[in-house]
């Protein structure tokens, strides 16, 4: 897992960012004091709040400045609190993104085929650094400074009205992406009303979903639509401050970018074996303008053991959610988001959910069927929900027409009201 690098990297940001020198000082630790990964552990891990306090100047390599040639500057999306601004070269983005990619053979020829990549985005309004919520916008206005064209939708996605769908649908048959850079929610959104209204899909090769956990019902939704006229689908595993870290196989499975990343999937101050949820820190490699060391994420994972039958070495994981949206009782986690979307499956009785835990003991578990056969069903889940959340667990479970998106404009399918 590339540690000589992650020790060489760590030895460069001591030497060249004035916080890593600051922070290994702090901990009475230098560069050679890291000989193993168990040392490795020893450096305490850096955060968000690290990067907001001392950026611009204590987190970029000494003589970098955010006018620098190749920078790119991204916002997070807000989804755990406030945003986070960070930067990144646009090469090192672009080698992160090229050897993720690698895992795909699929997704690798759409991004090869053509000679001026033309993407089109559609997420959460928080995800772009562009106005994308009214319908009052301009193609052009949505136009990042590399041609990505962001595609119009409401901060709230359930309260995109119809004109917004249609700008977004006309825009993609314009614009004729090679991709689409998508959250899944909220393409699955899109993918309903195309059905809905007997609209066939726009054309385009491929798309990656990513900014949030792909639900199997998402996913069902996504493939129904798009997967019919031969789009290669595939889960990117990304994050605003570091790019792209990991990437849907053609066997289904994601894998994580170990060569340009030192990952550490940790249970408390402990390596995770095969089968355990982890949470995930991030050591990038040769950052070139501003690196990261240990960067805790706050992103749970489970790695998978054995071989991939797509053939390919980077390790295989499963992505659990976010620890802070996990439903917790007694300071135990009771459901991952994945978890849940495991219980809940493909589910064709139903277009949305979300459970929400209020407290430690209550929880609500609103869906928005579809048809009226879906009693039963609901019902059935609500027992299995029960049992995974504990007896004396206070499920609700209820069919709405409406669930609203989060203060960050993503739909997050589980969400702990609980503060751990």
């Amino acid at each position: 897992m590339a540690f000589p690098e992650a020790q060489q990297e760590v030895a460069e940001a001591y030497e060249n960012v004035a916080f890593f020198r600051r922070h290994m000082d702090g901990a009475g630790l230098r560069p050679h004091d890291l000989r193993t990964p168990a040392d490795f552990r020893r450096l305490p891990p850096t955060s968000k709040a690290d990067y907001r306090r001392n950026f611009p100047a204590g987190v970029l390599v000494e003589g970098a400045t955010l006018g620098d040639p190749f920078v790119f500057r991204s916002q997070s999306s807000g989804t755990t609190g406030e945003r986070l601004v960070t930067i990144a070269t646009t090469v090192d983005l672009a080698e992160r993104m090229t050897t993720t990619s690698a895992v795909n053979p699929g997704l690798e020829a759409v991004f090869s085929g053509a000679r001026a990549q033309r993407v089109a985005r559609y997420a959460a309004p928080n995800c772009s650094d562009v106005e994308c919520a009214t319908p009052f916008t301009t193609p052009e206005s949505r136009t990042l400074f590399d041609g990505t064209r962001v595609l119009p939708v409401a901060h709230d996605l359930l309260t995109t009205p119809s004109v917004m769908v249609d700008q977004a649908v006309a825009e993609i048959v314009e614009y004729e992406p090679h991709w689409l850079y998508t959250d899944p929610m909220h393409l699955a959104f899109l993918a309903r009303h195309l059905r809905g209204r007997g609209i066939a899909p726009p054309p385009v090769g491929g798309i990656v979903l990513t900014y949030n956990l792909v639900t199997h019902v998402a996913r069902r939704q996504v493939d129904d639509v798009f997967g019919a006229r031969s789009a290669v689908v595939a889960e990117v595993v990304s994050m605003s401050e570091l790019g792209w870290m990991g990437m849907e196989c053609l066997a289904g499975f994601v894998h994580m970018n170990t060569d340009s990343f030192y990952l550490e999937f940790l249970v408390g101050d402990r390596p995770a074996a095969p089968g355990e949820i982890a949470e995930l820190y991030v050591t990038s490699i040769g950052d070139q303008i501003s690196p990261h060391l240990r960067y805790r994420t706050g992103d749970l994972y489970t790695l998978l053991g054995g071989e991939c039958p797509c053939g390919h070495r980077f390790p295989r994981v499963e992505f659990q959610g976010r620890g802070a949206h996990c439903a917790a009782r007694g300071g135990e986690i009771r459901l991952t988001p994945k978890q849940l979307d495991h219980l809940v499956g493909p589910a064709d009785w139903l277009e949305l959910y979300k459970l929400r835990q209020l407290d430690e003991d209550r929880f609500g578990f609103r869906y928005i069927p579809v048809g009226d056969n879906h009693v039963a069903q609901a019902k059935d889940l609500g027992d299995r929900l029960l049992a995974a959340l504990g007896a004396d667990a206070a499920v609700a479970v209820d069919a709405a027409d409406y669930i609203e998106c989060e203060r960050s404009g993503k739909f997050l399918s589980c969400v702990s009201e609980v503060v751990a």
